[in-house]
C-alpha cells in the first residue's frame, strides 16, 4: 500500500478543479484528502498499485487542462497534506467537459446534438436553453450552407440576451475592432492559421479563450493582418460548428455581444487581457486589507468582504479614480500579485489611459518617470510639426522617394489614441507602407505592424531611435526624432526586410525601457516590474520587454488579475487619494 499525492499548482483558482477534488472525496472508495492552498489543488489516495494506477488514469481524464495549469506531479508521500473536508469553491459554468462533450457532439454518436444531455461531473445541462433542440441548430446550419451566414440569441440572466453573428465571409466589426473567428474543424487550423503549439493547447482547454494569430500568407479569403481565434464554447455552438464540420466547413467568421475571454502569452505563462463580466464572473482572491472598501473603474467594481477581493458588475457607475490615477492603479494590482509593495515599477500601455512608466519607492510613494507624447491628432499636423523642426530634410526625402506611404501620413486619424502606445505604433505602421486606405484605423495598424513583426525568423532588427524628452515639465519619448529614425531606415532598407525594421520598433523600444527601469533603480530600487494594458496583448511587445528588462529584474504580468480590466479596480482600493 502507498501514499500517493496528486498535485495540480495553477496560476489562479480553478473552480473546476476545485469540484473534482470534492467529487473524488465524496465518491472515491480509496482513502481520500483534497486540500487547496495558494492555488495548489491536492488529491491524495491510499492504495494497491494496480487501484493508485486507475486513478491516475482517473485523474488524467477529469482534470481538462486549464490556462492557468503551471505545473502537475504524482509523487509518494509519507505524511497527508489534506483533509477530509470539501473545498469552498464558486461555481464553474463549464459547459461541457471529456464526458458529455464526445456524446452531444461526435456526429456518429447516438446522443448527437441532445444539447439537454445531463452530465454528473460538469453539469452543463443547467446552462442550456430548453427550448433550442437538434432540428433548430440544424436549421441554423443549413442557412449557413444556403445563405452563408445565420444570426439567433441565446437568453443569459437578468433578461440579458446573448446574439450570435455567424458567417461564411468577413463580418464588419463593430467599433473597428479585429475579425473574431471561430473553428469548426480544428484538425484543418494549420491550413488556414500559423498558430504556435502553446496557443492551440490554449484553445482546447477548458476555458476556451480567444488567442490572436495570423493567417497564413497569401490566403485567398483571410485577408486581415490578425485574428481572434477561439473553439466552439457553449453545447450549441459545439453542435452546430460539428454539423458545419462534416459539410467541409472549417470556420466561421463571429460577432457577438459577449466575447470569450482573450488571452496572451506573456512571461512564460497565460495572461487574461480582458473578459465579459456579465458571463464570465471573476473569481474572488486573498488580499491584505486595502485603503477602500470598494471601488468601480469601468464598471468594474472591486469590493473588500471576508479578507477577499471581490467583483461586481456595475456598468453605470462613475470611476472612483481619474484617468491619470490608472496607471498608479495597475501598479498596485500588479503588485497584489508579486506580493512586492514597495521598490515596485509598472508600465502601463493599454486603452484606458495614456501610457505610463511609474514606480513606487520605501515609503510607498508614487512617481511617474515616463508618459507617452502626446501626438498630434492627424498625419497632416504630424508632418507640419516635422516640416518646421530638424527632420524636415529627411522628411522631404521620404516624401520624393516614398510618396505612397507619405499621402497615408497624411491621411491619418489618431483621436483618442494620440497619447498611448497604440498610435505612436499606428505611426509607425503608416511610415512602413502597412496601411490601406479603406482600413487606416489604430486596431488595424497596430495589429499589422505586429504581424509584419512576426514575419522576422531571426530576432534581429534594426536600433530605432526612442529617445528622451521633456515636455511641460514631463519626461517623455522625442516622437519628431523617432519617426525621423524610422523615416531614415525606410529611405535606405529594401522593402522586404521591412519585417527586420517592424520587430526593431518593438525591440529598441522594449531597450530603451530596460534602460530607463535601471535609471529609476539608482534612485528608487526596483525588485519588481509589473506589465499591464491591453497593449501587452502584443506578444512581440512583450517578450521583448520581458527579455530585456527581465534580465535584471523580476517580471511580473498579471494571472489572478487581467491585463486591464480587473486589475485597475483591484488596484484602486489601494489608490492613495481621497475619494468622492
Amino acid at each position: 500500500m502507498k501514499l500517493i499525492q496528486f498535485s495540480f499548482t495553477c496560476s489562479r483558482p480553478v473552480p473546476f478543479y476545485a469540484q473534482l477534488c470534492n467529487d473524488y472525496l465524496a465518491n472515491q472508495t480509496l482513502e481520500i484528502t483534497i486540500g487547496y492552498d495558494k492555488n495548489r489543488y491536492l488529491i491524495e489516495a491510499v492504495g494497491t498499485q494496480p487501484q493508485l494506477e486507475a486513478l491516475a488514469d482517473q485523474i488524467a481524464k477529469d482534470f481538462l487542462l486549464s490556462i492557468w495549469l503551471i505545473d502537475s506531479s504524482i509523487k509518494e508521500i509519507r505524511h497527508r497534506e489534506g483533509r477530509v473536508v470539501p473545498l469552498i469553491t464558486s461555481p464553474h459554468h463549464l459547459p461541457f467537459c471529456s464526458y458529455c462533450e464526445p456524446a452531444l457532439g461526435d456526429n456518429q454518436s447516438e446522443l448527437f446534438g441532445e444539447i439537454a444531455i445531463a452530465c454528473s461531473h460538469c453539469h452543463g445541462e443547467t446552462s442550456v436553453e430548453a427550448s433550442i433542440d437538434r432540428q433548430q441548430i440544424q436549421q441554423w446550419a443549413d442557412s449557413v450552407i444556403n445563405t452563408g451566414h445565420v444570426s439567433f440569441n441565446l437568453p443569459l440572466a437578468n433578461n440579458h440576451q446573448h446574439e450570435f453573428h455567424l458567417s461564411r465571409g468577413p463580418i464588419a466589426a463593430a467599433h473597428r475592432q479585429r475579425q473574431q473567428v471561430i473553428i469548426c474543424n480544428p484538425n484543418n487550423v494549420p491550413m488556414h492559421f500559423i498558430v504556435p503549439s502553446q496557443h492551440v493547447l490554449a484553445l482546447s482547454s477548458l476555458e476556451k479563450p480567444r488567442v490572436t494569430v495570423r493567417p497564413k500568407q497569401h490566403h485567398g479569403q483571410l485577408d486581415q493582418p490578425l485574428y481572434d481565434l477561439c473553439f466552439s464554447y457553449n453545447r450549441i455552438l459545439t453542435v452546430l460548428t460539428e454539423m458545419l464540420r462534416v459539410r467541409g466547413i472549417d470556420y466561421l467568421h463571429i460577432e457577438t455581444n459577449h466575447l470569450q475571454p482573450l488571452v496572451a502569452r506573456i512571461n512564460k505563462g497565460w495572461s487574461q487581457v480582458c473578459s465579459d463580466p456579465v458571463i464570465h464572473p471573476l473569481v474572488p482572491f486573498k488580499s491584505v486589507e486595502p485603503l477602500h472598501d470598494q471601488a468601480c473603474i469601468n464598471g468594474l467594481n472591486a469590493y473588500w468582504s471576508k479578507r477577499r477581493i471581490r467583483f461586481d458588475y456595475q456598468p453605470n457607475h462613475a470611476n472612483d479614480a481619474p484617468e491619470h490615477a490608472l496607471p498608479i492603479c495597475a501598479l498596485h494590482g500588479g503588485m497584489l500579485e508579486s506580493g512586492v509593495g514597495r521598490h515596485s515599477a509598472a508600465i502601463y500601455f493599454g486603452r484606458y489611459a495614456a501610457g505610463e512608466i511609474v514606480s513606487q519607492d520605501k515609503f510607498t510613494r508614487t512617481d511617474t518617470f515616463l508618459v507617452m507624447p502626446t501626438l498630434p491628432h492627424s498625419g497632416s499636423e504630424m508632418i507640419a510639426a516635422l516640416a518646421a523642426g530638424e527632420q524636415a530634410e529627411v522628411l522631404a526625402k521620404f516624401k520624393h522617394q516614398i510618396p505612397v506611404s507619405y499621402n497615408a501620413l497624411n491621411k491619418l486619424i489618431l483621436n483618442e489614441c494620440n497619447d498611448h502606445l497604440s498610435g505612436l505604433f499606428a505611426l509607425a505602421a503608416t511610415i512602413l507602407g502597412l496601411s490601406k486606405s479603406s482600413q487606416d484605423n489604430v486596431q488595424y495598424l497596430n495589429d499589422a505592424l505586429i504581424a509584419k513583426s512576426l514575419q522576422n525568423a531571426d530576432n534581429k532588427g534594426h536600433r530605432v531611435d526612442f529617445s528622451l524628452d521633456m515636455v511641460d515639465g514631463k519626461r517623455t519619448i522625442d516622437w519628431a526624432k523617432m519617426v525621423g529614425s524610422l523615416m531614415s531606415f525606410c529611405l535606405v532598407v529594401d522593402e522586404v526586410d521591412y519585417d527586420k525594421l517592424a520587430f526593431g520598433i518593438m525591440d529598441s523600444l522594449a531597450d530603451y525601457i530596460a534602460n530607463w527601469i535601471e535609471r529609476m533603480d539608482e534612485t528608487t530600487g526596483i525588485k519588481a516590474v509589473t506589465l499591464a494594458g491591453s497593449d501587452f496583448a502584443n506578444e512581440v511587445l512583450a517578450d521583448r520587454i520581458c527579455l530585456r528588462v527581465g534580465k535584471n529584474f523580476p517580471i511580473v504580468a498579471n494571472r489572478k488579475l487581467e491585463l486591464d480590466g480587473s486589475n485597475l479596480s483591484a488596484g484602486a482600493l489601494f489608490l492613495k487619494m481621497r475619494r468622492r
